[in-house]
């Protein structure tokens, strides 16, 4: 973790810390079931399904990419506006959660 000195006078031993989400997220999926769930996974090991107890396979990263300023998947920069219902949306989405509408590819 770095550590740098916080730039105000009068405050002796402070610290600020700079955050950086080094894991990355995946999208697993159960092939039999087609259920799926979000996980950091490591290479190697092996994720079962908590219902059906079959195996899940990593088939996509999710966004933000590691290494990110951010843990969270769904920042400004990985939004667009959907062209029928104007409601933000993942870049990595496919159909538009609200009105199902496909969206054209990028």
């Amino acid at each position: 973790m770095d550590r740098h000195p916080l730039p105000r006078p009068g405050v002796a031993g402070a610290l600020l810390c700079r955050f950086v989400n080094q894991r990355q997220l995946y999208r697993m999926r159960a092939p039999a079931s087609g259920r799926e769930a979000l996980a950091h996974a490591e290479p190697g090991a092996v994720y079962l399904d908590r219902e059906t107890g079959e195996e899940m396979k990593p088939v996509a990263m999710v966004l933000p990419l590691a290494p990110s300023a951010s843990a969270l998947p769904r920042t400004p920069e990985n939004l667009r506006i959907c062209r029928r219902c104007e409601q933000l949306i993942g870049l990595d989405v496919s159909d538009c959660p609200y009105c199902s509408l496909r969206q054209e590819a990028l």
